[in-house]
């Protein structure tokens, strides 16, 4: 992502009539970005309202007004807005975390879609939690790459995991259950982990000058 994008303030979401703020891009950032991740899904961009609670408000309600929003896979909306918190600049300063939010997002619709599907009312589009994919790619990025990339097997994982609770086993916002290996999603999601910590190391490495 060569196009250096600005975040700017969004003023127009309401909860419990408080208006509060948050992050976005500008409808000229949104376009721009339609076409650079049209090869992970992205097919269009629209503005567009929506109702409902999400991470964005930590689960209070909110009606969110002319936001940019990403069609996703023709069934999805991805509203571009964000919370103003350090891991959100991240996204539009390293290009690898877009890469590894569709990774994320992919294996979230797959397994376990309530987590990052937000219950919008008067929406045909399902509108998905963006300001909870980037927080948990925060916890992946920059929370878990160094000490998982020092793990020498999958026991040595869950014995890291258990003190941690890296991997998302619960329907609720809380870890409610332990790391399982025996269960599928349990393992594509380590998988998921790890293809995201790949990223982040490789792109660090050809910023050094390496080529991978």
């Amino acid at each position: 992502m060569v196009h250096k994008i600005d975040t700017i303030k969004h003023h127009k979401i309401i909860s419990d009539f408080r208006l509060l703020s948050g992050l976005t891009v500008s409808i000229e950032d949104c376009a721009y970005l339609t076409k650079a991740f049209q090869e992970y899904g992205v097919e269009d961009y629209y503005i567009s309202n929506y109702e409902g609670n999400s991470y964005l408000t930590r689960y209070v309600d909110y009606f969110i007004d002319s936001i940019p929003c990403w069609e996703y896979k023709k069934q999805y909306l991805i509203p571009l807005i964000f919370r103003d918190t350090p891991d959100t600049q991240k996204m539009f300063h390293d290009t690898y975390r877009w890469e590894a939010f569709f990774l994320l997002l992919d294996w979230y619709l797959k397994y376990n879609p309530e987590k990052v599907i937000i219950r919008c009312k008067k929406n045909k589009q399902q509108v998905i939690d963006t300001a909870f994919l980037v927080f948990r790619l925060w916890e992946i990025c920059d929370g878990a790459a160094f000490p998982i990339a020092n793990l020498n097997n999958l026991s040595e994982f869950e014995q890291w995991n258990q003190i941690f609770h890296l991997i998302d086993t619960g329907k609720s916002f809380r870890r409610t259950k332990e790391f399982d290996a025996t269960r599928v999603e349990d393992l594509t999601q380590l998988e998921i982990v790890i293809a995201i910590i790949k990223l982040k190391y490789q792109a660090l490495l050809q910023k050094q000058g390496y080529q991978i």
